[in-house]
């Protein structure tokens, strides 16, 4: 070959090799277009604070979150205060969900992995829809089944922990993220702030049932064991049944929010309420109403178990008068005090140590008392917020309310008498019996027998004296 036709051929195949990675760069730029690969965001949020609804619809129920006056609340259970530190965490987990594998998947396959629509029959996903000024969408994702394995693309990511994903502005693509998403949820109750009230240091409890049966419960001291008013003396308090009632909603949670329909007074009980007053020696005062549903508190009495199956409803009202300071007494230190024969120099120095420090202490005292006031000043407004609002709560904080006296007061168990056997073994020998050469009563009709020791001593004692007579 001529070496004319060498360089001409050379020259061919520096051509073919140019137009081959030209040809591939544009293949992998088209595809990087069309889809996402392995570390892309899921998302594209552009800014995760002026996102202000979330909408998360699941296959039984659906949430709707939004955010009024600066604060979330759940939408449709009337404006109810959200749980923002839920809805923060879970925000920022979707705006950083990256792809850790993804898969071309087309619509018809979606099923598969649990990422159909909600509302279909057969595997439906959960949707989540953010917006912004209400009504402007920023982006959905539809979440649907673990994935249990670890991930190729993104060298063994995954770990048994991630889910399939899709956006619904990508219909050729499913993805695996790394990431459970366990805080996402389309129960609106799994959104509610918890807790809105807990009552501490419980003084009197007054419960008042709906036919006019009252019981009243005292604590004399904070610390000491509740007492019912009105127990005869062979009468004590059930503590197995009343542990609830003398010691109310220390922790008050619930399991939803009533409204509408469902917050009906008919429907809840809360038509003839029973009515518990409590008040603290922090000086809160809780009205409170329960109201017992729909259901019954026991299955079949042909079943051991007794399962309740009745609904409880509860809403409160809450006020506080708080105490004035009152200024508690110091413990004298020992260089406070003095000896009789003390000076008048060392008496005007300990008197004048003695006012600083009652200065000091008094000042401590009354910071601590303002500190423990604005807590409890911020607990009332908090509490305040939440008032008025029917609550579904659990079957067990709220039946033994329900219960009467029977089952809130026993008859004391008689003391046990002091058995004959039982003297017997105390150490003591019965009455008028003795133990020889322990002085005490002999047995009757038995005369003691004096110890061997006895006898010598004394038959010794008689020698000797019978020797110094002669």
């Amino acid at each position: 070959m001529k070496p004319k036709h060498v360089i001409i051929l050379g020259g061919l195949f520096v051509v073919l090799i140019g137009v081959y990675f030209i040809s591939n760069k544009d293949k992998s730029e088209s595809q990087i277009k069309d889809g996402l690969v392995a570390g892309d965001k899921v998302l594209s949020i552009t800014n995760i604070n002026e996102i202000t609804g979330v909408k998360i619809t699941g296959s039984e129920n659906s949430v709707q979150l939004g955010r009024k006056d600066g604060k979330w609340v759940v939408v449709n259970r009337a404006d109810y205060k959200a749980d923002f530190t839920k809805i923060s965490r879970a925000l920022k987990k979707l705006d950083g969900l990256e792809v850790a594998e993804q898969r071309r998947v087309g619509k018809k396959h979606y099923g598969r992995f649990d990422l159909e629509e909600p509302e279909s029959e057969d595997g439906a996903g959960v949707k989540i829809q953010l917006s912004k000024n209400e009504q402007d969408p920023v982006g959905e994702i539809v979440i649907g089944k673990r994935y249990g394995g670890a991930t190729i693309d993104s060298g063994q990511q995954g770990g048994g922990n991630g889910k399939y994903v899709r956006v619904s502005s990508n219909e050729n693509q499913v993805f695996i993220v790394s990431d459970s998403l366990f805080d996402i949820e389309s129960s609106p109750s799994g959104w509610l702030e918890k807790n809105p009230f807990g009552i501490d240091k419980s003084k009197d409890i007054i419960v008042e049932h709906s036919d006019g049966t009252k019981f009243e419960f005292i604590r004399e001291k904070e610390g000491d064991d509740a007492s019912l008013k009105g127990l005869a003396k062979n009468e004590e308090l059930n503590t197995s049944n009343a542990s609830t009632i003398t010691s109310p909603f220390a922790s008050f949670n619930f399991k939803d929010v009533s409204t509408g329909e469902d917050a009906d007074p008919e429907k809840t009980g809360l038509k003839t309420p029973l009515q518990v007053t409590v008040t603290t020696f922090d000086g809160f005062k809780y009205d409170l109403k329960l109201g017992k549903g729909e259901g019954e508190n026991v299955d079949s009495g042909e079943k051991e178990a007794t399962v309740s199956a009745a609904r409880y409803y509860l809403t409160y009202s809450v006020s506080a008068e708080f105490t004035d300071f009152v200024l508690k007494g110091r413990e004298p230190q020992e260089d406070e005090k003095l000896s009789d024969d003390a000076s008048d120099e060392d008496r005007k120095k300990v008197e004048k140590l003695k006012k600083e420090r009652d200065a000091a202490d008094k000042q401590k005292q009354e910071e601590e008392f303002k500190g423990e006031q604005e807590k409890l000043k911020e607990k009332l407004e908090k509490e305040k917020a939440f008032a008025g609002v029917v609550y579904e709560i659990d079957s067990w904080s709220a039946e033994k309310f329900f219960n009467k006296r029977e089952d809130l007061v026993k008859v004391k168990e008689p003391e046990a008498e002091e058995k004959p056997e039982a003297a017997a073994g105390n150490g003591s020998p019965p009455e008028g019996v003795s133990i020889p050469g322990i002085p005490g009563a002999l047995i009757p009709g038995v005369e003691a027998v004096k110890p061997e020791s006895e006898e010598t001593s004394e038959s010794t004692e008689s020698v000797e004296k019978q020797d110094d007579s002669e």
